[in-house]
């Protein structure tokens, strides 16, 4: 249900008559329906339906803020008072607000039965031994100011994930799959190659051992590091390694990363941020040098570069990002391995975190390739990759993989638990003197 966009902004006008005080209605509707799929077989589908309205008052580093779990124009006007009261502004007249008669739900344009008849196909064919969740997520949500145009925007989004058994050259082995995209009318044909390469027959693994290594990240996943090293440092308001440091040369000069919200083919794309901001692209290293960081209203002295983002309803923005974005270079795949020599050649990262504090953060990845002499070897099992942002920064390889793939196995982001959906794109990238260490 739209809030009554004029009679909403009325309410606020009190909460923001200086140019300093930010005030907004933010409302979310999120409909969820998942089923499990095991070997075939579907579960019932499970659907839910959520939603809620917020208040929010901001002056300085005072912020107030009131969330009712409803979206009506009476939990909006609740959702004002009790904003008022907590600000200290004269409350609004109690005056009832006319119901309106609710605009009947918009029916879901088939894609449960579109998937329900093409998900099983896909998986008898790439994996029919399996135990999956799929999950269709439709988001709605409406920001509205007190002065100004209000926003509107949406977003559906797919996801796959569990796992499955596939061949090996020495017998059968479970592997994790994690797939995540917005709905669109290629997702389909792009689930299936991920699948048909998640299932692709493999050695036996040995370990991968301890110690200090050169490795590729292919595959996009060198996205993962990005995020974790640039995204998450660059956040507005956080403080890390790379804060005072603007302009200064980290990398080198072939190494340009961005955060795009505008990227709507990937999982993290928006058309306006949590606070109605049209987003723009973010430069975050820049010919290797320092660029800019991602802000939002309330934080940093910068303006906002649309980067605004909420969990949900009941939680205050914060600066987040969304889609990091590294540029291609022009090396092939071979050649990159050749430049490797030896070291490990990494496709898949499954999971990553950073110590803002120190700088230090750590990849876990479920296998990898060994590389001896430039040429790929032997099979070796999962491990995980650390190291500290600034070394890394300055140790990856001038010569970038020329073909960008985006990562789809990338889409949710955690801070301080708030979740929200997050994605990226990347060519094959080489990282100098990473520590590894075999998971036991």
């Amino acid at each position: 249900m739209e809030l009554d966009t004029a009679l909403v902004a009325r309410w606020l006008e009190p909460l923001a008559r200086r140019p300093e005080e930010i005030a907004e209605i933010f409302a979310e509707t999120r409909r969820e329906a998942s089923v499990d799929w095991v070997d075939g077989q579907s579960s019932e589908v499970r659907t839910q339906r959520t939603e809620g309205v917020s208040a929010r008052w901001r002056r300085g580093t005072r912020q107030c803020l009131a969330f009712v779990s409803r979206r009506d124009e009476e939990a909006a006007r609740d959702a004002v008072r009790a904003v008022q009261r907590e600000a200290g502004v004269s409350t609004m007249p109690v005056r009832p607000v006319r119901p309106r008669e609710a605009a009947p739900e918009e029916e879901e344009p088939h894609a449960l039965e579109r998937w329900a008849r093409r998900l099983p196909a896909i998986l008898a064919r790439h994996a029919p031994r399996h135990r999956l969740r799929w999950t269709l997520r439709e988001i709605d949500r409406q920001l509205i100011p007190p002065r100004g145009a209000a926003a509107s925007f949406s977003r559906r989004l797919l996801s796959l994930e569990g796992s499955f058994t596939a061949a090996s050259r020495r017998g059968d082995e479970t592997r994790r799959f994690s797939f995540h995209a917005p709905l669109a009318d290629a997702t389909g044909d792009e689930l299936k190659s991920a699948l048909a390469r998640a299932a692709e027959p493999r050695d036996t693994a040995n370990p991968c051992g301890d110690g200090e290594t050169d490795a590729v990240l292919a595959g996009g996943c060198a996205a993962v590091l990005f995020h974790e090293i640039l995204s998450h440092p660059l956040e507005s308001g956080v403080e890390s390694p790379l804060s005072g440091l603007e302009q200064a040369r980290l990398a080198p000069s072939e190494v340009e990363v961005r955060d795009d919200p505008g990227r709507l083919d990937l999982f993290g794309g928006y058309e306006r941020d949590d606070e109605g901001t049209a987003p723009r692209a973010v430069k975050l290293l820049d010919a290797g040098r320092l660029a800019g960081r991602m802000t939002d209203r309330s934080h940093g002295p910068a303006p906002s570069n649309g980067h605004s983002r909420r969990a949900g309803p009941e939680d205050a923005p914060l600066p987040r990002g969304s889609n990091v974005i590294v540029a291609p270079g022009p090396a092939t795949s071979e050649e990159i391995t050749r430049r490797l020599a030896a070291g490990l050649w990494i496709e898949e990262i499954d999971g990553g975190s950073v110590e803002l504090a120190s700088g230090r953060f750590r990849l876990r990845f479920p296998r990898a390739r060994r590389v001896r002499r430039g040429r790929l070897a032997d099979e070796c099992g999962g491990g995980f990759l650390s190291g500290e942002i600034l070394p890394v920064l300055s140790s990856i390889d001038p010569a970038l993989g020329r073909e960008q793939r985006p990562y789809r196995a990338l889409g949710w982001c955690a801070r301080g638990g708030l979740v929200v959906p997050i994605q990226g794109c990347a060519p094959d990238v080489l990282v100098r003197r990473l520590r590894v260490r075999a998971i036991a």
